[in-house]
């Protein structure tokens, strides 16, 4: 299954829909083609509240692959970085909260790319990967190409880190990044109230097994 995020909408791909969602108002395909992605961007952008759109397919990978080829693919990484004591480190950028994360750049891997993010946005170093987790995707229309083919998918490969050392995080304040701080569990709920809804979900799904 590939769930992509746009805005606060979602576009799941997968075989079957999930009978224990509640989709009495989710938007159905059972193909993939450029009318059916077209329509799908013109009514998350034209729509006032969220909406969920599946496409519904067995051949998954080959739907996932023609509806990646109707965007311009940005690869990126990051890090969800953890303390000895549980803690997790979050950044604020533009007022919201989010984790630290970034492009990936010409011969580097996702393995660096994520770590040198953490490190330029936090301050931090000395940080060492233990597992790669679930990737996260989402649309967005870049302000640097020509509309209306400047519709970009992103896919973010996230890393869980280890920390063990006592440096103070520094935001990267060029990047927009306001504040970094280390959030325990049981203060999670203050970042899921002024969070993305990709990373409360991508929290959700990563949390019980880290």
């Amino acid at each position: 299954m590939y769930k992509v995020f746009f805005n606060d909408s979602t576009i799941q791909i997968d075989s079957e829909m999930n009978k224990s969602l509640n989709n009495n108002n989710a938007v159905k395909f059972n193909s993939v083609d450029y009318d059916v992605v077209s329509q799908i961007i013109s009514r998350i952008e034209s729509a006032k509240s969220p909406s969920d759109f599946y496409i519904l397919n067995h051949d998954i990978d080959s739907v996932w692959n023609y509806f990646k080829s109707q965007f311009v693919e940005i690869p990126a990484a990051g890090g969800l970085v953890k303390k000895v004591d549980g803690s997790l480190l979050f950044i604020k950028r533009l007022g919201v909260w989010d984790i630290p994360k970034g492009k990936i750049e010409k011969s580097e891997t996702p393995e660096l790319a994520a770590i040198r993010e953490v490190e330029e946005e936090c301050g931090l170093s000395g940080l060492h990967i233990v597992k790669q987790l679930d990737s996260t995707f989402h649309v967005y229309r870049s302000p640097y190409l020509t509309f209306p083919k400047n519709l970009v998918l992103k896919e973010t490969k996230w890393f869980l880190m280890s920390y063990s050392g006592n440096e103070n995080p520094v935001p990267q304040v060029e990047e927009n990044i306001e504040e970094v701080a280390w959030v325990t569990p049981k203060d999670l709920d203050y970042v899921y109230s002024n969070t993305y809804l990709s990373l409360r979900d991508f929290l959700k799904k990563s949390l019980p097994i880290i």
